[in-house]
C-alpha cells in the first residue's frame, strides 16, 4: 500500500532492526512489528454515534523499536509526541477527539526477554531483533484490532471528516512467508550476516518457514513444522538447536513458538524447554 496510515493519521513506515549494543550472542527473528497503543475514550459529544465506544488498546503509530518492551522509551512521552504529530484535539467538546493514554504496550518485547533471552542467559543488549516483514499489519476478525477500527473508530472518523486507516490486513501464513522469502530475502540475509550471531531464534511457524526459505542450507529439529502437539511428540526436540547456513557462514538455529501463542499446551512445552536451558547452563 502506497500510504499506509493508522487511526488519526500517523504514517506506518518500514522498521529497522534493533541492533545489539554489546557483542552479539543472539539474533531473534519475529514475524512483523507491533505498534504504539493507547486507551481511547471518545469525546462526550460522540456518545450518540452508532458503534462508537472506547477502545482499550488502539494501535495509533509504529512502535519505537522492534520488540519494544513498553518501558523505554517512555510510552507517555511517545504518546505526547504522537499528539503533536497528528494534531490531536483533546477534549469532549464538538470538534474535539476525546482522550488517550498509553495502554497495552510491550506485550511482544517483554515476553521475549522473560521467556527466551533469560532461559538462554543472553541479555537484550547482546541481541539483534528483526522481523520477517518490516511493516505493521492489522489483524481482522471478531475482537481484533481491525474489528475495533471498523466498528468503533470508523464511525467517529467519518463524523469528524478524517480518512479511514489504510494499514494492510495481516496476510495468510502462506502469503506472508512468500512475501518475506522473496521481497525481504536480501534484507534478512544481510542482517543475519552483519550481526555475526552464532545463534538465531525464530519465533513462530511463519518465521521458521522464512528462515528455512532464505537459508542456503538447514538441518535438525528446526526444519520440522511447529505443528499441533498431537501431530508429533514435539516435547522431544522442541527448542533443540539445528543449523542453518547463509553464504559461507553457519549458525545454530532454534525454532520456538511466538510469544503471542496462547495455547496452554504450547506454554507448558515452552516452559519445559526453559527449564532444560537453565539446567544446561
Amino acid at each position: 500500500m502506497a500510504d499506509p496510515r493508522f487511526p488519526f493519521g500517523a504514517p506506518s513506515t518500514p522498521q529497522d532492526p534493533r541492533r545489539a549494543t554489546q557483542p552479539t550472542g543472539l539474533f531473534v527473528l519475529g514475524v512483523y512489528p507491533s505498534a504504539l497503543h493507547v486507551h481511547w475514550t471518545p469525546p462526550a459529544w460522540a456518545s450518540g454515534l452508532p458503534g462508537v465506544k472506547p477502545i482499550g488498546a488502539l494501535a495509533i503509530s509504529d512502535e519505537p523499536t522492534v520488540f519494544w518492551d513498553g518501558i523505554a522509551p517512555d510510552p507517555d512521552d511517545l504518546v505526547d509526541a504522537w499528539k503533536q504529530q497528528v494534531g490531536f484535539h483533546e477534549g469532549d467538546d464538538p470538534e474535539q477527539w476525546g482522550h488517550v493514554r498509553q495502554a497495552g504496550n510491550g506485550t511482544s518485547g517483554r515476553p521475549v526477554v522473560d521467556r527466551v533471552l533469560e532461559p538462554l542467559g543472553i541479555s537484550p543488549e547482546s541481541t539483534w531483533f528483526s522481523d520477517c516483514v518490516n511493516t505493521y499489519f492489522v489483524k481482522s476478525g471478531e475482537g481484533s484490532q481491525g474489528d475495533a477500527w471498523e466498528k468503533r473508530y470508523a464511525p467517529f472518523a467519518n463524523a469528524i471528516g478524517r480518512p479511514a486507516p489504510t494499514i494492510p490486513a495481516r496476510p495468510t501464513v502462506d502469503d506472508l512467508v512468500a512475501t518475506a522469502a522473496t521481497d525481504h530475502r536480501t534484507r534478512l540475509r544481510t542482517q543475519l550476516l552483519e550481526s555475526e550471531s552464532a545463534l538465531v531464534v525464530t519465533l513462530g511457524e511463519e518465521a521458521r518457514q522464512v528462515l528455512a526459505a532464505i537459508a542456503d542450507d538447514s538441518s535438525g529439529p528446526p526444519t520440522k513444522p511447529l505443528t499441533q502437539r498431537a501431530e508429533r511428540r514435539i516435547d522431544e526436540d522442541y527448542g533443540e538447536a539445528g543449523t542453518a547456513q547463509i553464504g559461507n557462514r553457519s549458525f545454530a538455529w532454534m525454532a520456538l513458538v511466538h510469544p503471542g501463542q496462547r495455547s496452554k499446551s504450547w506454554a507448558m512445552t515452552h516452559d519445559r524447554w526453559a527449564v532444560r536451558c537453565g539446567l544446561g547452563r
